[in-house]
């Protein structure tokens, strides 16, 4: 027997308006109770109501984060996301220690007068702010984004668009919007690659890049290494980004990294691919941290994914979530790739998507 209905993504839609009555018939009950100065009965029963309310808001916290790591996220709801994430957490926090503090109140039968009982009520219905931010940001992400309702709608149409222009080469980097910009590799890939990105470590003669036709993607770069770092970023400084790269690694040995935030060759941000799976972290000062690591046994061609907006960091292999981190924010940077490893990287497009409207445009590049 299937417990969730089909239409469901997950079950977190299921069960989000339920803390939300609770908490919204606590703060009623405990007016009532104020009204009628009757704190014994009707103030106990609305700090049960919190505390119940309290439980119903962790559970339905621990279904979103659940829900938001399974669904498809729309490169530009990804913002919305971290703020319906992090004010949830807050609301959970706040209303998990007011209900803690009410209910060892009524617990040890302490006698609260109009002079707390007043403010007490405040506080609680000042909470429902946070609730109203919270279910207010979680709705414009079904109904702006379509997150859990239309996303597999908008990939379809995404890859039947997407078709018939992989095959076209790029002779450069494409910008557009607030700095965000894409490139597939074509004729000219060596006057790209030394006019348009920035080594920060390594150079062209270390890779020996050039095109060659693949059967299915048309065009792609192919870059032999020998274990040389190669650190290579470009286009502007952006703060929140979504990066997608396509590659195939299957005949190489080493690590393959998407980066962003780049600040220098020894401070950035990255998701890599490696030969255990996929790591997802950061180089301060030339060392590495590790936010988070996944399993992944995919092989032939690859769309691997870079997401980091904020203090949320995510990291996806074929549009499936992998990692998941948080860390405090870096200044804006570049987006690029570093590889180190042996053997033969074949990669096609890479894209970048900048996720603020405060980013700066790009200069006009020939």
């Amino acid at each position: 027997m299937q417990f969730l209905p089909e239409w469901a993504p997950n079950i977190h839609p299921l069960i989000v308006h339920f803390p939300i009555a609770i908490l919204f018939a606590a703060v009623l009950v405990d007016l009532l109770a104020l009204i009628l100065k009757r704190r014994g009965n009707l103030g106990n029963f609305a700090t049960y109501l919190f505390a119940f309310g309290a439980v119903a808001a962790f559970i339905t916290f621990l279904t979103g984060k659940k829900a938001g790591d399974s669904v498809d996220i729309p490169a530009m709801a990804n913002q919305t996301l971290n703020e319906h994430s992090d004010l949830a957490l807050w609301t959970v926090l706040f209303f998990g220690i007011y209900a803690l503090i009410r209910l060892i109140l009524a617990l040890r039968n302490v006698q609260v007068g109009a002079k707390i009982s007043v403010p007490l009520f405040l506080i609680g219905a000042g909470g429902l702010y946070l609730l109203f931010e919270t279910g207010e940001h979680g709705a414009e992400l079904v109904f702006k984004y379509g997150v859990g309702v239309q996303a597999a709608q908008i990939t379809e149409e995404t890859e039947s668009t997407e078709g018939p222009e992989e095959s076209e080469p790029v002779k450069g980097i494409e910008y557009s919007g607030n700095g965000s910009w894409q490139w597939e590799p074509g004729s000219g890939v060596e006057q790209v690659l030394a006019q348009q990105f920035r080594w920060l470590a390594g150079s062209r003669a270390d890779l020996n890049p050039s095109v060659i036709s693949d059967s299915t993607l048309g065009p792609v770069l192919t870059l032999t290494s020998q274990n040389q770092l190669i650190l290579i970023v470009a286009g502007e400084q952006l703060s929140g980004i979504q990066a997608d790269l396509t590659l195939n690694v299957d005949n190489f040995e080493g690590t393959v990294m998407l980066v962003h935030h780049v600040q220098d060759a020894l401070n950035y941000d990255f998701v890599s691919l490696t030969p255990g799976g996929m790591e997802l972290g950061r180089v301060s000062d030339g060392k590495i941290q590790v936010m988070d690591k996944g399993d992944t046994d995919a092989s032939g061609w690859l769309s691997l994914r870079a997401v980091g907006e904020g203090r949320h960091f995510r990291g996806y292999i074929n549009e499936k979530l992998v990692t998941h981190g948080h860390a405090d924010e870096l200044p804006p940077g570049s987006v690029g790739i570093a590889v180190q490893g042996t053997g033969t990287l074949l990669l096609d497009k890479i894209s970048v998507q900048s996720l603020r409207e405060s980013d700066q445009l790009p200069e006009i590049r020939s």
